[in-house]
């Protein structure tokens, strides 16, 4: 694991658990509709290498990611800038910002044709959509190789989409298992997250510019943003004074019931005594995503529990 399992942080995982099975079990939420890990860090502000301690509930459980998978594709791609593979350009960083900071599909998939060098126009024979294929899977062979244990199983391979998939994108999402949907655990999310803030995934000028994409601030004009992503999220919850990080994701109906449904959140917070967590949360089921006072309520108590940590 790439955290320290830590009692404390066991103790604050499951008083979230509980807390939040007792109090949305009314509108149908079960324990086997979400999922949680959580990493405590140090008050030093530094990058280390050293692992986190934490702890999670169902953290290795696959989910289908909606737009947190929007963090791992900005990390490849600065990754394949840092490394010559991708030339840097002003519609790049442009892309590489609004697919973070305001979750814009467009841009999302527009980093994803640079990246594997594909794109989804007519249908191709098989021959070619194999070829096709294996260019897209890139970024999952890149993080495979990255972290061979924690992200054997995901998928990071699909575009965003803001209904039905059509063309080579249908194709692709059904290919040979029948569900190649987009795949994330919470244990994933949470790791990339602290890498990027604490770590050493990316060198420290471009993680520094990946953490900007990702900082929202937790001020009136900003939270009144319709893609700001605070409201109905986690940081929708955190004290006067807090700063955070994240990325966050939603999706309602679809027209795919594999990809309908969801509202996850990964958020790096640093609260106003100087505690530091990172806390992702992935939810699945109608009635909990449309239930904005779920995450809110995770984001107040696990800042009430962290604090002085």
């Amino acid at each position: 694991m790439f955290y320290q399992s830590d009692p404390g942080a066991q103790r604050i995982v499951e008083a979230l658990v509980v807390d939040a099975t007792e109090q949305f079990e009314k509108v149908g939420l079960s324990s086997a509709d979400f999922s949680m890990t959580l990493l405590l860090h140090p008050r030093m502000t530094s990058r280390s290498t050293s692992p986190p301690t934490g702890y999670s509930y169902r953290g290795d459980v696959s989910f289908y990611p909606c737009s947190v998978v929007k963090m791992f594709i900005v990390v490849a791609a600065q990754r394949a800038i840092d490394q010559g593979q991708l030339k840097r350009h002003e519609e790049l960083t442009r892309a590489m910002r609004d697919m973070i900071r305001w979750s814009s599909n467009a841009a999302t998939n527009y980093v994803i044709d640079l990246l594997s060098g594909t794109t989804g126009d007519t249908l191709l024979d098989d021959e070619s959509m194999a070829e096709w294929v294996e260019a897209r899977n890139r970024i999952n062979v890149f993080y495979h190789a990255l972290q061979p244990v924690l992200c054997g199983r995901i998928n990071l391979s699909q575009k965003l989409m803001d209904d039905d998939r059509y063309g080579r994108e249908k194709m692709f999402v059904q290919w040979h298992e029948q569900n190649n949907h987009n795949r994330l655990s919470s244990d994933a999310a949470a790791w990339l997250l602290w890498q990027i803030m604490c770590g050493d995934v990316l060198p420290l000028e471009s993680a520094q510019a990946v953490a900007a994409f990702l900082q929202r601030p937790l001020e009136p004009d900003f939270i009144a943003i319709p893609t700001a992503q605070v409201t109905g999220y986690l940081g929708a919850g955190l004290p006067p004074g807090a700063r955070l990080w994240s990325k966050a994701g939603r999706t309602l109906w679809t027209g795919d019931t594999l990809a309908s449904y969801r509202r996850h959140d990964a958020a790096y917070v640093e609260l106003p005594d100087g505690t530091r967590f990172t806390l992702t949360v992935f939810t699945q089921g109608q009635a909990i995503v449309q239930e904005d006072t779920f995450l809110p309520r995770i984001g107040r108590l696990a800042s009430e529990l962290c604090a002085g940590q």
